[in-house]
């Protein structure tokens, strides 16, 4: 007869989805000096831990980085994305210091596909399509720009002058 301990540990095994972890994996460790919370890993693809599967314990519908501009990984804190969705409901998030946002899905399930707009200083930047499914700007936006995706989220040209962060 097995042990209760070897039975849960083959229960827990068998409900492990090694697609998921190894994207989470994949993801590496934290950048040094950056705890988790809302201000890390800026331009990766939030939804792979902040999907319901962990090992983030927030769930989003939608979370992404806006940046300054397209040549810079500069993030754009104070920006507004919205969001409208296919049964005309919107919702709206900050970016942070790190240029993250992230909206909750118990706040916001949205009826697909979404429509979005980033917001700044009297500028809007509209995304080009709709998002059809993917919670995670970084799955379509990765840097760099190439075949497979549009590059990182960004809100003006290098050129355009903007105003300076309050960030520290």
């Amino acid at each position: 007869m097995r042990s209760p301990g070897f039975m849960a540990l083959l229960f827990v095994a068998s409900c492990s989805d090694p697609v998921h972890d190894d994207a989470v994996l994949a993801l590496g460790p934290e950048a040094l000096g950056v705890p988790p919370g809302p201000g890390h890993r800026p331009g990766q693809p939030c939804s792979e831990c902040h999907d319901g599967r962990g090992p983030g314990n927030l769930v989003f519908s939608l979370a992404g980085t806006v940046y300054r501009s397209p040549g810079s990984r500069i993030p754009l804190p104070g920006a507004i994305v919205r969001f409208v969705d296919s049964a005309l409901q919107t919702r709206q998030a900050a970016t942070n210091c790190a240029g993250n946002f992230f909206v909750l899905e118990d706040d916001f399930e949205p009826a697909w596909p979404v429509w979005t707009k980033v917001h700044f200083a009297g500028i809007e930047q509209p995304m080009g399509s709709p998002i059809f499914r993917e919670r995670s700007c970084a799955k379509c936006h990765a840097d760099p720009a190439g075949p497979t995706s549009a590059g990182p989220v960004h809100l003006v040209p290098d050129d355009f002058p903007l105003p300076p962060s309050t960030c520290p």
